[in-house]
């Protein structure tokens, strides 16, 4: 049963990066604004990788990614309303700003997301008129990788008793047991 359920984990999260409306394509990321405070954002889930990372695009020039310079732990959680589903992801953030993988996600951003990243001033910076944001052709692009080590999957809805299971990863081979939930 294990087994099955982290199989459903990753075909939940596969599902969620390729299909717009699926509720896992937006997640909360959490990381560490200051070694004591928590921030948390939305964010798109992009691409789960074959090696079981998750891919999220962010503006290379957003406050998260002078945080995860500092500290790249990370978590993500999710939930599937339909599923009664949470899955919970914690780990490590590896940034890609210029590598073959941050080339290929690069390539394809194009129409109305290029404006996500091609703003003339940082995320976050104080302006007038939200209708008179410049931009400029620099793509400030980078791609987060998010290597989970540990994963809570907790089904809320499950008979007789909600159902909760842990997977730790251990060297290379993932660990499997359930918790009470």
């Amino acid at each position: 049963m294990l087994n099955d359920l982290f199989t459903e984990t990753w075909k939940e999260l596969e599902c969620g990066a390729r299909e717009e409306n699926h509720p896992f394509n937006i997640c909360s990321l959490a990381t560490f604004e200051t070694p004591t405070q928590i921030k948390q954002r939305f964010v798109n889930l992009r691409k789960v990788t074959k090696k079981k990372s998750l891919l999220f695009y962010t503006d290379i020039r957003s406050s998260k990614i002078e945080h995860l310079r500092a500290n790249p732990a990370a978590s993500v959680v999710f939930y599937n309303h339909l599923l009664h589903l949470q899955l919970f992801l914690r780990g490590k953030i590896k940034l890609h700003t210029d590598d073959e993988l941050w080339e290929d996600h690069r390539l394809k951003v194009d129409g109305r997301s290029i404006n996500d990243y091609n703003t003339k001033y940082p995320p976050g910076k104080k302006i007038k008129n939200p209708l008179e944001v410049k931009r400029t052709n620099d793509l400030n692009f980078a791609v987060l990788e998010l290597v989970p080590d540990g994963i809570e999957y907790l089904k809320l809805r499950a008979e007789p008793n909600r159902l909760r299971a842990l997977f730790e990863k251990k060297d290379e081979e993932w660990e499997k047991t359930f918790l009470i939930p």
